[in-house]
């Protein structure tokens, strides 16, 4: 009995500082709430509803530091508390409204933890009711979808929402999304095209500067990252020591020992391990209320120590982060947390632990990678980067346009004062006048459509250079694989390119900037296919009859040249095996309002119902054949014939 009291005591002197400690915090927590005007009792709840207040104050916070200057003002938890509270309240009330903008903010707090199963389900509802949402809200929301559907490796929703954004006009640039596709690239290509005005705001500088550090850390340029990651690191020191400023100086502490942190990356990327700790540490030591952070850099951290064999405080980092990466639902943060402690086990000879966790880590790569290199190839086939590039020039041309319509309003006037003032003298001048102001309009309609015309051209030929890049990459990307099968995949996404590519050709190096000839553009993929598919010893002959005065535009010519890619790579690949020679036949002409398309080979023909059910050759043909509106017919006799209309 006696021992009972005694250990029970002994509980009891341990439970007690802890108390205390909480009851200290939650007071802390109700003076500051009091401070920002909003009144809560001893447990931090509500004492009445004061959802307006409560939204006023976290819309006030992040206007001053974003997210970071709501965690250093109550932690998530207690966010997390007063807004369910306040949304249990307007859902008794039947407030749609108010119970939705809540609801904002409660995903806001589930993203920042990484609780992506709570956030998701918010963020999708939120979408579905944006009719109560700001457009700046609307846009937070599908930015941070968005970026949980890549953190949770859904990365085709991810791209379908990034479609949606782009024609809603609710982001501008692909940098962030070639960056967790690991195009590393093409998204600092693309960063560096982005308006720097844009992040006017001390706070967006200082992501500015992180963000181009970051991109080329991930290209392996060291230098550049770390020039970046010093200017805004001198950026912090310089705003630290104004007085005048209406950000609070802890955000600029925490951003400055950021860039130390990510400084500390560099080094570590040199091999120099021993100055990259000295850095990481003193994030570490700062980044409390950005645990994100500080869970990244306490891998970095634990990863330089097991480098220079410390494995004392290997050990206990990695302990550390089991203990804060335990309700993580980040699959990224999961694959670099096996990562580390498969190498500190194999460090440690743990070899049974060690293989536990590499195999953990090579099942989540690899799942990651398979989707990753899945979604690189419909990205690259997408239109992001060509709509990106198209609205680029549409804004500029509607500038020049706004400017040439200023002017010529400016001298219309003072040609209206100049004939007002001498209407009364001389009739011969009004005349004269007049002439010169017809001669100088017709010059500058002249002169728009000559600008309007290199604006296309130039357009054009961008689109087309931009796919050959993306045309070469894949190259470089095919050179390191060792695997036919992939390898043979990224081929036929080429050539999907390159047939892309030849109508934006077609338009640069022709008059009309509208309409692709179908006889010359159709020649130019038989050419290229013959170059790509035969050697001197196979003939096959094209046979192609079009006639010459069809044009059409340049969706429906790409959609064609994409389904002649298909078709005629098919015959040249698989119809003529054991063979030397053969004939395709292309034939495009005219029927009762649209055309009719004939593709014949006299090769071995196949069985369509074995192939259809698992080729995505056959997939992209009904597709593509499904976006010109048509239909087809597959005949195999004597070869493989496929007719298809479609309308004018």
């Amino acid at each position: 009995m006696k021992q009972k009291l005694k250990k029970l005591g002994c509980f009891i002197l341990l439970i007690v500082p802890f108390f205390a400690i909480g009851q200290k915090n939650k007071y802390k927590a109700a003076n500051t709430l009091l401070e920002l005007g909003l009144v809560v009792d001893s447990n931090l709840h509500f004492t009445h509803s004061q959802s307006k207040q409560l939204m006023i104050v976290w819309d006030s916070l992040y206007d001053i530091g974003k997210k970071l200057q709501i965690s250093n003002t109550l932690s998530d938890q207690i966010w997390e508390q007063l807004i369910q509270q306040e949304i249990k309240w307007a859902n008794a009330k039947k407030q749609t409204e108010t119970s939705t903008k809540l609801n904002y903010y409660l995903a806001h707090v589930y993203h920042s933890q990484k609780l992506f199963s709570k956030s998701i389900p918010i963020q999708i509802q939120l979408i579905q009711k944006n009719q109560y949402l700001s457009k700046i809200q609307l846009q937070k929301t599908y930015s941070k979808l968005e970026k949980a559907y890549v953190q949770t490796n859904e990365l085709n929703k991810a791209l379908a929402l990034r479609k949606k954004r782009l024609a809603n006009g609710l982001t501008e640039g692909s940098y962030d999304l070639y960056q967790d596709f690991e195009l590393h690239e093409l998204a600092l290509k693309d960063f560096l095209l982005y308006d720097k005005s844009k992040f006017g705001k001390i706070v967006d500088q200082y992501k500015y500067y992180r963000i181009l550090g970051v991109m080329y850390l991930e290209v392996g340029k060291i230098d550049s990252a770390q020039k970046y990651f010093s200017i805004g690191l001198q950026l912090c020191e310089y705003n630290i020591q104004l007085t005048n400023l209406k950000l609070p100086n802890n955000i600029h502490l925490a951003n400055k020992t950021s860039f130390q942190g990510y400084l500390g990356r560099c080094y570590m990327e040199e091999g120099k391990y021993e100055n990259a700790i000295q850095l990481l540490l003193i994030d570490i030591s700062q980044s409390d209320v950005d645990a994100n952070n500080k869970i990244f850099k306490m891998i970095h951290l634990a990863n330089c120590y097991i480098q220079v064999h410390d494995i004392q405080n290997a050990k206990k980092y990695i302990l550390q982060i089991d203990r804060l990466t335990k309700k993580k639902e980040d699959k990224r943060m999961i694959i670099r947390v096996a990562e580390l402690k498969s190498k500190f086990y194999n460090h440690t000879n743990q070899f049974d632990s060690a293989y536990a966790y590499a195999n953990q880590y090579i099942a989540l790569k690899a799942a990651q990678t398979e989707s990753i290199i899945k979604n690189q190839a419909i990205l690259l086939l997408s239109d992001i980067e060509t709509d990106a590039r198209k609205k680029d020039l549409i804004v500029t041309k509607a500038k020049l346009d706004k400017e040439r319509s200023e002017k010529r309003a400016q001298i219309a006037f003072l040609w209206a004062s100049i004939i007002v003032t001498l209407m009364a003298c001389i009739s011969l001048v009004l005349i004269f006048i007049n002439n010169i102001q017809k001669t100088h309009t017709r010059l500058l309609i002249d002169q728009k459509n000559e600008e309007n015309s290199i604006l296309l051209k130039e357009l054009h030929h961008r689109v087309k250079n931009n796919l050959q890049v993306i045309y070469s990459l894949i190259n470089l990307q095919k050179r390191r694989l060792e695997t036919p099968e992939l390898n043979h995949s990224l081929s036929m996404v080429q050539n999907r390119i390159k047939t892309m590519s030849l109508v934006h050709q077609n338009l640069h190096e022709n008059e009309s900037f509208k309409d692709v000839n179908l006889d010359t553009y159709i020649n130019t993929i038989t050419d290229y296919l013959k170059s790509l598919y035969l050697n001197e010893e196979k003939q096959i002959t094209m046979q192609i009859a079009i006639d010459k005065q069809i044009e059409l535009s340049m969706d429906r010519s790409i959609t064609i040249g994409l389904l002649i890619n298909e078709i005629v790579s098919n015959s040249l690949k698989y119809a003529f095996k054991g063979r030397l020679s053969g004939m395709i036949s292309i034939d495009v002409k005219y029927i009762q309002d649209g055309y009719q398309m004939k593709i014949s080979d006299d090769g071995v023909g196949f069985i369509p119902d074995k192939i259809m059910s698992k080729s995505l050759g056959m997939y992209l043909i009904k597709n593509l054949i499904k976006q010109l509106q048509g239909k087809y017919e597959v005949e195999n006799q004597n070869g493989m014939t496929y007719i298809i209309y479609f309308k004018a």
